[in-house]
């Protein structure tokens, strides 16, 4: 079994609560830790070295285990994080990582906080979400994971840890995080997706009215995100438009982009 490293020494020591409450939820630390697999071995033809393996040959033995006849499951989980193949790739491909990479410890405690991020436990610790959302949202990423309720978001699915234990990892999360201990900012997707690009497709309509005033659509949106409806309105009732459409189209501006931020931080 591959050990999590301890200390002042580990890069992901703030969220190493959650890390090690995982892999008790999902019994890989009772197994081979980073080196587990999927109903420990019975679809790899027993115990691999997956911290010795790359990115793409840990596809390849993904690919095998779901061919494997006796994978009632269809799953390919494997890894201390039980990660499948579908994560897996779409992770590759936002992070951009090139298939050379060694699934070794430290990918594998990298990739696990990439989706702790995907779910939202750096808006937690920033006030942004409520506790209750974000074990939820966990609960759909690890099913072994419960939801506040107790349950398993999946049908059939029994969590293997109590919600009492997932508060308890996620407070000690938070204590490590507010003591103010190195930590690493949650990586972003390469994958071009951001705030100003979604604003320029969902209020594309608005492009031919601003080249007629001789604006910059890029540049009103990005003011747009940061200024409140009354500024805004004060603006195009400077002579932009007059009348009530100013303030019509002022107010549905600016309702339009926060509706934007809100689906973007929800994601």
């Amino acid at each position: 079994m591959t050990n999590a490293p301890k200390g002042a020494g580990d890069r992901y020591h703030v969220y190493r609560p959650m890390l090690d409450l995982i892999g008790k939820s999902e019994g890989t630390d009772k197994g081979d830790g980073y080196n587990e697999t999927l109903g420990y071995g019975a679809y790899t033809g027993g115990d691999v070295g997956l911290v010795g393996m790359t990115l793409d040959q840990i596809d390849a033995l993904q690919t095998k285990m779901l061919r494997h006849p006796k994978n009632k499951l269809k799953s390919s989980a494997l890894g201390r994080y039980q990660i499948i193949r579908t994560t897996l790739r779409t992770m590759r491909q936002q992070l951009g990582l090139t298939g050379r990479e060694k699934f070794d410890a430290e990918m594998q405690d990298r990739l696990a906080c990439y989706l702790l991020g995907q779910r939202g436990i750096d808006k937690w610790l920033a006030g942004r979400l409520k506790l209750d959302t974000l074990i939820g949202n966990l609960a759909q990423e690890w099913a072994s994971i419960p939801k506040p309720n107790g349950k398993g978001h999946y049908e059939g699915q029994h969590a293997g840890v109590s919600v009492s234990q997932v508060k308890a990892a996620l407070a000690e999360v938070s204590r490590r995080h507010n003591a103010g201990l190195p930590t690493i900012e949650v990586e972003k997707p390469t994958v071009p997706t951001t705030i100003d690009k979604e604003v320029k497709q969902k209020t594309n309509w608005l492009t031919w009215l601003f080249g007629l005033l001789g604006l910059s659509s890029a540049g009103v949106s990005k003011f747009l995100l940061e200024a409140d409806w009354k500024t805004v309105a004060t603006l195009v009732g400077g002579g932009l438009v007059a009348g009530a459409l100013t303030l019509a189209v002022g107010v549905w501006i600016v309702r339009r982009v926060k509706a934007i931020r809100r689906e973007w931080e929800a994601a």
